[in-house]
């Protein structure tokens, strides 16, 4: 059976929110060298012959001069300016997939500057070789042998079955043996990047599943962080009180207005507003037992009628809420006693 102390709860929202303020998210290497590593490969494959190009034409510039152009800045400005040509456009993608893929398991850019913070922990050759020697380091390490063995095995297997084709680069001249390079090398490039995109799916979900079981909490936590949320049920049962009290008060101060007070005689009471400009009766006022003495006590202060009609008074409290209108399938009892109210006022009139 599990202890309150053991992790077995599944984190909470408010708890990811947190880990991801400090910049503790799930995401995978792999997933961000399968990236780089493709869509650079890609582009590579792309400006190759831009980048031989550039390459023959510097070469052809320094042949030309039989290598005898004093050094000077502005050849080695020429011959850098070469080189990034050449270069540029696989630096560019890869920094530019980098971001993307970044921003992509992020879910967009988290502004961490808790971890530039110093931690002298980290630092405690103690504690640095404790981790090193850790479940989850031997892990990494059996991980990253296993990725090494695999894509090894998969150059070996390209490259042996192109092993006639290798033996003949002897006869071949250069233009040739280039070819047949780029060939393996794009053949080899396709496999490496397929046995990496399994690699990188299994460790995105390793993980997943490995932030998310750090991140598990106690019954106690989650209980802990349940009543701050929700809120203490003793404050909060103090709140409705007041609230109560609050809604209670205005209530009763409304009773002075009313047309006329409902009762069963003394276990329900309901006060009634009406005047010509409203098209159907509000009740402003009801009660249960002392609620319903104190609501004809102050009904009849102020001078308010006070009517008994225990089916009405019941069916009034039962169907109809505070500061709503009466519905329609009580007009007609409601209509009545206020024309009978109405005619008393007319008697005492006259």
């Amino acid at each position: 059976m599990a202890s309150s102390q053991e992790k077995t709860e599944k984190p909470s929202s408010k708890k990811l929110g947190q880990a991801r303020s400090k910049g503790r998210v799930a995401k995978s290497t792999e997933l961000n060298h399968l990236v780089v590593m493709g869509l650079g490969g890609f582009v590579l494959l792309l400006s190759s012959p831009a980048i031989l190009d550039h390459y023959r034409q510097m070469l052809h510039g320094l042949w030309a001069s039989g290598f005898r152009t004093p050094w000077s800045q502005a050849l080695f400005s020429q011959m850098v300016s070469t080189l990034f040509l050449m270069i540029a456009p696989v630096v560019v993608t890869c920094l530019f997939a980098g971001v993307v893929i970044n921003l992509f398991q992020l879910k967009g850019v988290i502004l961490a500057f808790s971890i530039l913070k110093p931690d002298l922990s980290k630092i405690n050759p103690l504690g640095g070789f404790g981790r090193f020697f850790s479940l989850r380091s031997l892990l990494e390490l059996a991980k990253s042998c296993i990725k090494v063995f695999i894509i090894g095995y998969v150059i070996y297997g390209a490259l042996r079955s192109e092993t006639e084709q290798i033996a003949a680069l002897t006869h071949l001249d250069v233009k040739d043996i280039l070819a047949v390079f780029g060939s393996l090398a794009w053949k080899v490039f396709v496999r490496v990047c397929g046995v990496m995109l399994i690699l990188s799916v299994l460790d995105f979900g390793y993980q997943k599943w490995q932030y998310l079981r750090d991140l598990r909490m106690t019954k106690q936590e989650t209980k802990e962080e349940n009543k701050q949320s929700e809120g203490n049920p003793q404050i909060k049962g103090r709140i409705r009180s007041i609230q109560r009290n609050l809604a209670r008060r205005r209530m009763m101060s409304a009773i002075p207005q009313a047309s006329v007070v409902v009762t069963n005689p003394t276990h329900f009471a309901v006060a009634l507003l009406y005047n010509s400009e409203m098209e159907a009766p509000r009740v402003v006022a009801k009660g249960l037992d002392h609620l319903a003495l104190q609501i004809i006590k102050i009904a009849r202060y102020h001078g308010v009628p006070v009517v008994q009609n225990p089916p009405l008074a019941r069916a009034l409290y039962q169907q109809v809420k505070l500061e709503e209108t009466i519905p329609v399938n009580l007009y007609k009892a409601v209509a009545k006693v206020l024309a009978y109210l109405y005619q008393r006022r007319k008697q005492k009139a006259g």
